[in-house]
């Protein structure tokens, strides 16, 4: 889900993009958070994000990650890939998930506009 808060160290005037992040962690590392970021008087989203900014290095980029060429190995080994679920999941018709998604906005927008 994303949004466009803007963030109390963005540029005056330029919003950034917010996306969220889920992810699974123990339940006691969850009251240690929540803890954690009740001392400082922080909400526990707030408490996570100053240590990520932290920790995290501002220019962590995927630019300078070598690439890897796409080659005619790789490309058989997808098609290899692609056969074996057919052969595992035999008489099942597998769509292109992109597709489904723009059809089920379709749908929605449809049905949004109808309300209206």
């Amino acid at each position: 889900m994303e949004n466009n808060d803007q963030r109390p160290n963005d540029q005056p005037g330029q919003a950034s993009k917010r996306t969220r992040l889920m992810i699974d962690i123990s339940p006691d590392l969850r009251r240690r958070i929540k803890i954690a970021a009740a001392r400082q008087d922080l909400s526990m989203k707030d408490y996570v994000e100053r240590i990520l900014e932290q920790v995290v290095p501002a220019d962590a980029s995927t630019a300078g990650l070598p690439r890897r060429p796409l080659t005619r190995e790789a490309v058989e080994k997808l098609f290899a890939l692609s056969d074996e679920i057919a052969r595992a999941h035999p008489g099942e018709t597998f769509s292109d998930s992109a597709e489904e998604i723009r059809q089920m906005r379709e749908e929605r927008t449809r049905h949004l506009e109808e309300l209206q």
